[in-house]
């Protein structure tokens, strides 16, 4: 029988913020080809020679109730076909059907890590089409033959219907974040930063060693720096570039560690993908990667915690860009002006068992009132409208205000308020992001469990299916906030 204490639970797909969206909504799975080299390495995947493999991708979600419980998870299913493509053709896809189902075994002892099994299932139709000219004849109101008129249209060469399956584990457990935040002004002369340099008004721990934290980033002048810039190590600052930051530039470092529940450091890769604004294009490959900054290029989602966009450094609402492997994705109305910075911020964490924990991040964003106070109702909501959440909810927050990461002491936020403690307020009009970085949009991720009836048919439906299909996701619950 189901305890009370156990909400039931579904799966559903969503698009890669978390919203649901129907399945068979053009471009809500993602079909691709990988026939071609240059695709070989979709999903960590090779094709072999001479077959047609398809990878299939998208992201679903662990709901209770009305509620979403996780952050949009990502899926990738590789399929090899048998279907005719002559020289010239298309591949076209069609899905007739998708049903995605979670369960759990557990409810009762709230100690042991939790863990949701997820099971996609779903039919697709592909075409193999060519354009052809068709000569039919035209005829008058009596059906007789006065002229022949050309068509243009597609003709399939081949179809199949194939099915697809997939296995994942969502898991979350328990941990804590601590920030702290190094600022300074550069006087112009200097190319090194030691703590004596520290503006103690905005912290006072210092530069801490890169390895007593989990990951770091540098600013300068609010805009985030390739790490081939400088180099960095305990109590000490030093920017390798040729121009050194310039008298009056702000200069800050923040500091995040990641802790699990035995107080241990989480294992994090921070890698940077930066690129140049031609001015024109929305989208940008492995091949336009500035590769003297690094050359790790455009990881894929299932294998990412979770990315950061920075455009001439302003942090980028995650609706603004889409992010697959090898390509990102401006979903902005216009390009970004030549010559601005892309900085695309992977960060990867996994446990002692290199199994990697999936976050979550949403940006209340707001223009400058020329006040203090802002609420809900500042939101700009074509960026989103989930308000300002409760910090408690989220592992910590990062406040931009004109693009320049704020000192926590700048700052309170509480649920459906964040305030401003400076002495003077921002220009008006000036954006105001606030970050929530976290794993669980509910107040609590529970501890649901399928119906018996439920888990009786999921057992019927998919017990054939060996898993792990894909390898398992970790995911995290929330504690309280660092700040």
């Amino acid at each position: 029988m189901l305890k009370h204490c156990c909400p039931l639970i579904t799966c559903r797909l969503t698009d890669p913020q978390g919203n649901p969206v129907n399945p068979y909504a053009p471009d809500s799975i993602i079909y691709t080809e990988l026939g071609l080299p240059q695709h070989g390495n979709q999903c960590g995947y090779f094709p072999e020679p001479n077959n047609l493999q398809v990878a299939i991708e998208g992201y679903i979600a662990v709901y209770t109730e009305e509620k979403r419980i996780s952050p949009p998870i990502p899926f990738c299913i590789i399929e090899s076909l048998s279907l005719s493509v002559p020289k010239g053709s298309t591949l076209t896809f069609q899905l007739k059907s998708f049903r995605c189902w979670a369960v759990s075994d557990w409810c009762e002892d709230s100690s042991k890590m939790e863990r949701i099994k997820l099971l996609i299932s779903m039919k697709t139709d592909a075409f193999s089409r060519s354009a052809v000219t068709l000569s039919v004849p035209q005829v008058d109101s009596g059906f007789h033959v006065i002229d022949r008129i050309c068509l243009q249209t597609n003709q399939i060469s081949d179809s199949v219907r194939f099915r697809s399956e997939c296995c994942l584990c969502y898991k979350s457990t328990v941990l804590n974040a601590d920030i702290s935040q190094y600022s300074t002004i550069a006087d112009g002369v200097k190319r090194t930063y030691l703590n004596s340099d520290e503006m103690k008004e905005y912290g006072n721990k210092g530069i801490l060693s890169p390895q007593e934290v989990s990951y770091y980033d540098v600013f300068v002048n609010a805009m985030l720096q390739p790490k081939a810039n400088y180099v960095l190590k305990k109590g000490e600052l030093t920017f390798t570039t040729q121009n050194i930051p310039s008298e009056g530039q702000t200069v800050m470092i923040l500091f995040t560690t990641l802790k699990n529940m035995d107080g241990q450091n989480m294992d994090v890769t921070d890698w940077h993908y930066n690129a140049s604004s031609d001015g024109e294009k929305k989208i940008y490959t492995d091949e336009d990667e500035l590769t003297e900054y690094g050359d790790h290029g455009i990881p894929s989602p299932s294998e990412v915690s979770y990315f950061n966009l920075y455009i001439n450094g302003v942090l980028q609402p995650k609706v603004n860009y889409q992010v697959r492997k090898g390509i990102l994705q401006l979903n902005t109305i216009n390009a970004p002006v030549e010559g601005a910075l892309i900085i695309l911020e992977s960060l990867v964490i996994r446990d002692s068992e290199d199994q990697l924990f999936r976050m979550e991040t949403y940006a209340y964003n707001a223009h400058s009132n020329g006040g203090n106070v802002y609420t809900d109702r500042n939101e700009i909501k074509m960026y989103g409208n989930q308000g300002i959440s409760d910090p408690d909810e989220s592992f910590y927050q990062n406040l931009f205000v004109n693009g320049v990461l704020q000192p926590g002491v700048n700052y309170i936020v509480q649920k459906g308020y964040l305030v401003l403690v400076t002495e003077n307020s921002p220009t008006v009009g000036a954006p105001i992001s606030l970050q929530f970085v976290s794993s669980c949009s509910a107040p609590s991720c529970g501890k649901p469990r399928m119906s018996d009836s439920a888990l009786a048919q999921w057992n019927k439906e998919y017990a054939h299916i060996k898993e792990p299909c894909l390898p398992a996701q970790p995911i995290k619950q929330s504690p309280k906030s660092a700040k």
